[in-house]
């Protein structure tokens, strides 16, 4: 199997009276001649220090993919070295919810939440009706894992399933695991000593919608598996969609209410929606429900929130984190906050403030959690300017540091090759006790086969200036779509300073000064070939300006790239 594996570490590093804390990269290579594939999916640092990761594990299947996954969990300890992992196959069973849900007890002792149900991936070895006796149930387990992620206890509890087929439908074709009946836990989080989480039961997609409706269920369980409270809503309609259209942290606490968010489009009693919340007591007994209506925050009635998590502040009120759908090339990722109290006297939440991030075409958001708070109470923002996934092109994580009212602090950017055809996306982001940040994620070569799983930290330090950032592998600057036609777009945090791009012999072909987020240059006249783009300090004249030598280098350059075109 050509399988490699890096770890970098930069460790306690000082320059002047700047202390750069533990810095790393870990990173999985696969290519698609290789029969198995390991995913990071979702980091949680633990009460030793170490990380915990919440991962998937897939065998190559028929089609020549990797389709059916596996719950699996690594660990890695505070500085970036791999410890252990576990992998928790069952036989024509697969992980329909996908990567576990990891929690800690009082006692520090570590669990891992998630589903099994039928595999009916039927060009995979492990498809469930290759077996003598093919599973008819769905599992949800809360095991018990020892340091090594081995599992001491097993704590499953078992479901009859809807395993009806639908063969020659396209989505039965392209999601046979989300089109057949299953279970998927889309939310779940420690409270008072306990878990607390819902699921939805699904029934296989039927064209004639013949197999009943997916239900509902929220619960509480105790860390020996046992189900203190467990209430059940049938959603109204089946055919196992959720997997598809959902991902994890819908459901939030409040003092006395559970709150879940949800994309809905259209027309409801009159109203028009993008989104709703449903209101619960601490009963899960259902209260009433609120609209989301983003048409005043540059969406439209026709669009619907998808790709959402939400994050409870610490002044009552959510962020909420969506992609927004444009049209059929174009999607960007959009940052709420919410004041979702439900004494409000309106049928309608209350959207305070937004920020919408993305490109002119396809972005998205991470897949399991998109924002985190800071200590001091400023927000973290992780999306994907995700153009290299649909083309042949750089693709980059942006994290965006706000202050508590949305204004932006500062936008570094990473991807873990610096570009040269490397699509680089997150699927998380998570802060730590020592507020530095970990992302996990994938990244896909975009002249080869081979794409890489990653999971890195960075240092607080890295988002305070230039200099911290570029020693940790960020950048302040990126230029797209790359390559690119007739125009090149800048982006960035920077304001003031001056973007300067020259050609390979040296000439200057454009100047100007940076004054927006996104710059857009009129590259219709330049000769194919590639660009050499430079963001210097103050007037570009190459001798720094009062931070320009403190900030960037001593030619005053704070960020630069290749454009090709």
């Amino acid at each position: 199997m050509a399988k490699r594996f890096f770890v970098i570490l930069a460790l306690a590093l000082f320059i002047g009276t700047n202390a750069f804390s533990q810095e790393w990269e870990n990173i999985l290579e696969y290519n698609n001649d290789d029969f198995e594939c390991f995913k990071f999916y979702e980091s949680k640092e633990l009460s030793d220090g170490n990380v915990g990761v919440s991962s998937e594990y897939y065998y190559r299947s028929g089609y020549g993919d990797f389709y059916s996954a596996h719950p699996s969990v690594a660990k890695f300890s505070p500085n970036g070295v791999e410890l252990c992992r576990n992998i928790f196959y069952k036989e024509g069973y697969a992980a329909t919810s996908r990567a576990p849900y990891l929690f800690e007890n009082e006692n520090n002792e570590l669990f891992a939440l998630t589903t099994f149900s039928p595999d009916h991936d039927y060009t995979y070895f492990n498809y469930f009706k290759n077996f003598d006796n093919p599973p008819t149930d769905a599992i949800v387990g809360l095991y018990k894992l020892d340091e090594n992620l081995q599992v001491e206890y097993s704590y499953e509890h078992s479901y009859p399933i809807d395993t009806f087929e639908f063969r020659g439908d396209l989505f039965w074709e392209n999601f046979p695991n989300e089109a057949s009946g299953n279970i998927f836990i889309f939310s779940a989080f420690k409270e008072e000593g306990d878990i607390v989480g819902a699921y939805v039961k699904s029934v296989s997609s039927s064209p004639d919608n013949s197999r009943g409706n997916d239900s509902l269920f929220f619960f509480r369980m105790n860390f020996e598996g046992e189900f203190l409270q467990k209430k059940g809503y049938d959603v109204g309609n089946g055919g196992g969609t959720w997997q598809t259209i959902r991902r994890r942290h819908h459901l939030i606490r409040t003092e006395n209410h559970y709150l879940l968010y949800d994309g809905i489009n259209g027309e409801s009693d009159g109203y028009y929606t993008q989104g709703v919340v449903r209101y619960y007591d601490l009963n899960f007994d259902y209260i009433t429900m609120k609209f989301i209506d983003c048409k005043d925050c540059g969406g439209n009635i026709f669009e619907e929130l998808s790709d959402i998590t939400v994050k409870r502040s610490r002044h009552n009120t959510t962020y909420l984190v969506s992609s927004k759908r444009n049209d059929d090339i174009s999607q960007d990722c959009r940052l709420y906050e919410i004041d979702d109290d439900i004494n409000i006297a309106s049928d309608y939440v209350t959207i305070k403030r937004y920020v919408d991030r993305g490109t002119s075409e396809w972005d998205y958001c991470p897949a399991t959690c998109s924002v985190d708070i800071a200590d001091d109470n400023s927000v973290y923002f992780a999306c994907n300017l995700n153009r290299g996934w649909m083309w042949d092109r750089d693709s980059y994580v942006m994290i965006e540091r706000f202050d508590v009212d949305l204004n932006s602090i500062s936008v570094l950017f990473y991807d873990i090759a610096g570009g040269d055809g490397i699509a680089t996306n997150v699927s998380n982001i998570n802060l730590t006790k020592d507020q530095g940040i970990i992302l996990c994620g994938n990244a896909t070569d975009m002249h080869s086969d081979t794409e890489f799983k990653y999971i890195t930290k960075f240092p607080a330090s890295a988002f305070v200036n230039i200099e911290e950032a570029h020693s940790h592998g960020l950048k302040l600057a990126v230029a797209y779509p790359n390559p690119g036609g007739d125009v090149m777009n800048i982006r960035t945090g920077l304001r003031n300073a001056t973007l300067q791009v020259y050609d390979m012999q040296g000439r200057k072909v454009h100047q100007q000064i940076i004054t927006d987020e996104v710059t857009s240059i009129d590259a219709s006249k330049w000769e194919n070939g590639t660009y050499i783009w430079e963001l210097r300090a103050g007037n570009g004249s190459g001798n720094g300006s009062e931070n320009g030598n403190e900030n960037g280098n001593e030619n005053g350059i704070l960020e630069s790239g290749k454009w090709v075109k």
